[in-house]
């Protein structure tokens, strides 16, 4: 029998594991887009969100339908973490509906949606800080006096 050093046997037992774990297929791990932050054995379905989880490849939309509660509050949920909604959607979504030129009805974009009743839409992220210069209680009658937290958070 051949006496081989402690030293030689474990770095030939690393390169052993180190290819054998090289030709295992990995599963993507989550990418810093995910919002949530996942304790150590947390349990995790990605199928909720995943329609291939070896490809990664995302549902279809369809499959994610918020509630009218939802969309009407929704601006709460994207105040409180962005990237909550950058897993799914672009910033050219949300800007879809509040950054356009010119003012539309509420049932011209997005007609058969929950969201289609919501006071601001159409330029209103270009006009929101003229229209409050100019009339601020017109803001007050939803959002109140007192609401000088929300404006900070993207008025600094």
């Amino acid at each position: 029998m051949f006496k081989t050093s402690l030293p030689v046997m474990a770095l030939a037992g690393l390169i052993l594991i180190l290819a054998a774990c090289a030709q295992m297929k990995a599963l993507p791990s989550l990418p810093d887009s995910h919002p949530e932050a996942l304790a150590v054995g947390q349990q995790v379905n990605c199928s909720e969100c995943h329609e291939d989880q070896q490809k990664g490849t995302m549902k279809s939309f369809t499959a994610f339908s918020h509630s009218g509660a939802f969309v009407k509050n929704h601006r709460f949920y994207a105040a409180s973490d962005d990237r909550l909604c950058s897993t799914c959607h672009k910033a050219s979504f949300c800007n879809d509906c509040h950054t356009n030129k010119v003012e539309m009805k509420p049932s011209t974009r997005y007609g058969y949606r929950p969201d289609r009743e919501m006071p601001h839409r159409g330029n209103f992220m270009t006009l929101h800080k003229i229209e409050g210069k100019l009339d601020p209680a017109s803001c007050y009658r939803c959002h109140g006096r007192a609401n000088n937290e929300r404006c900070v958070a993207c008025h600094r």
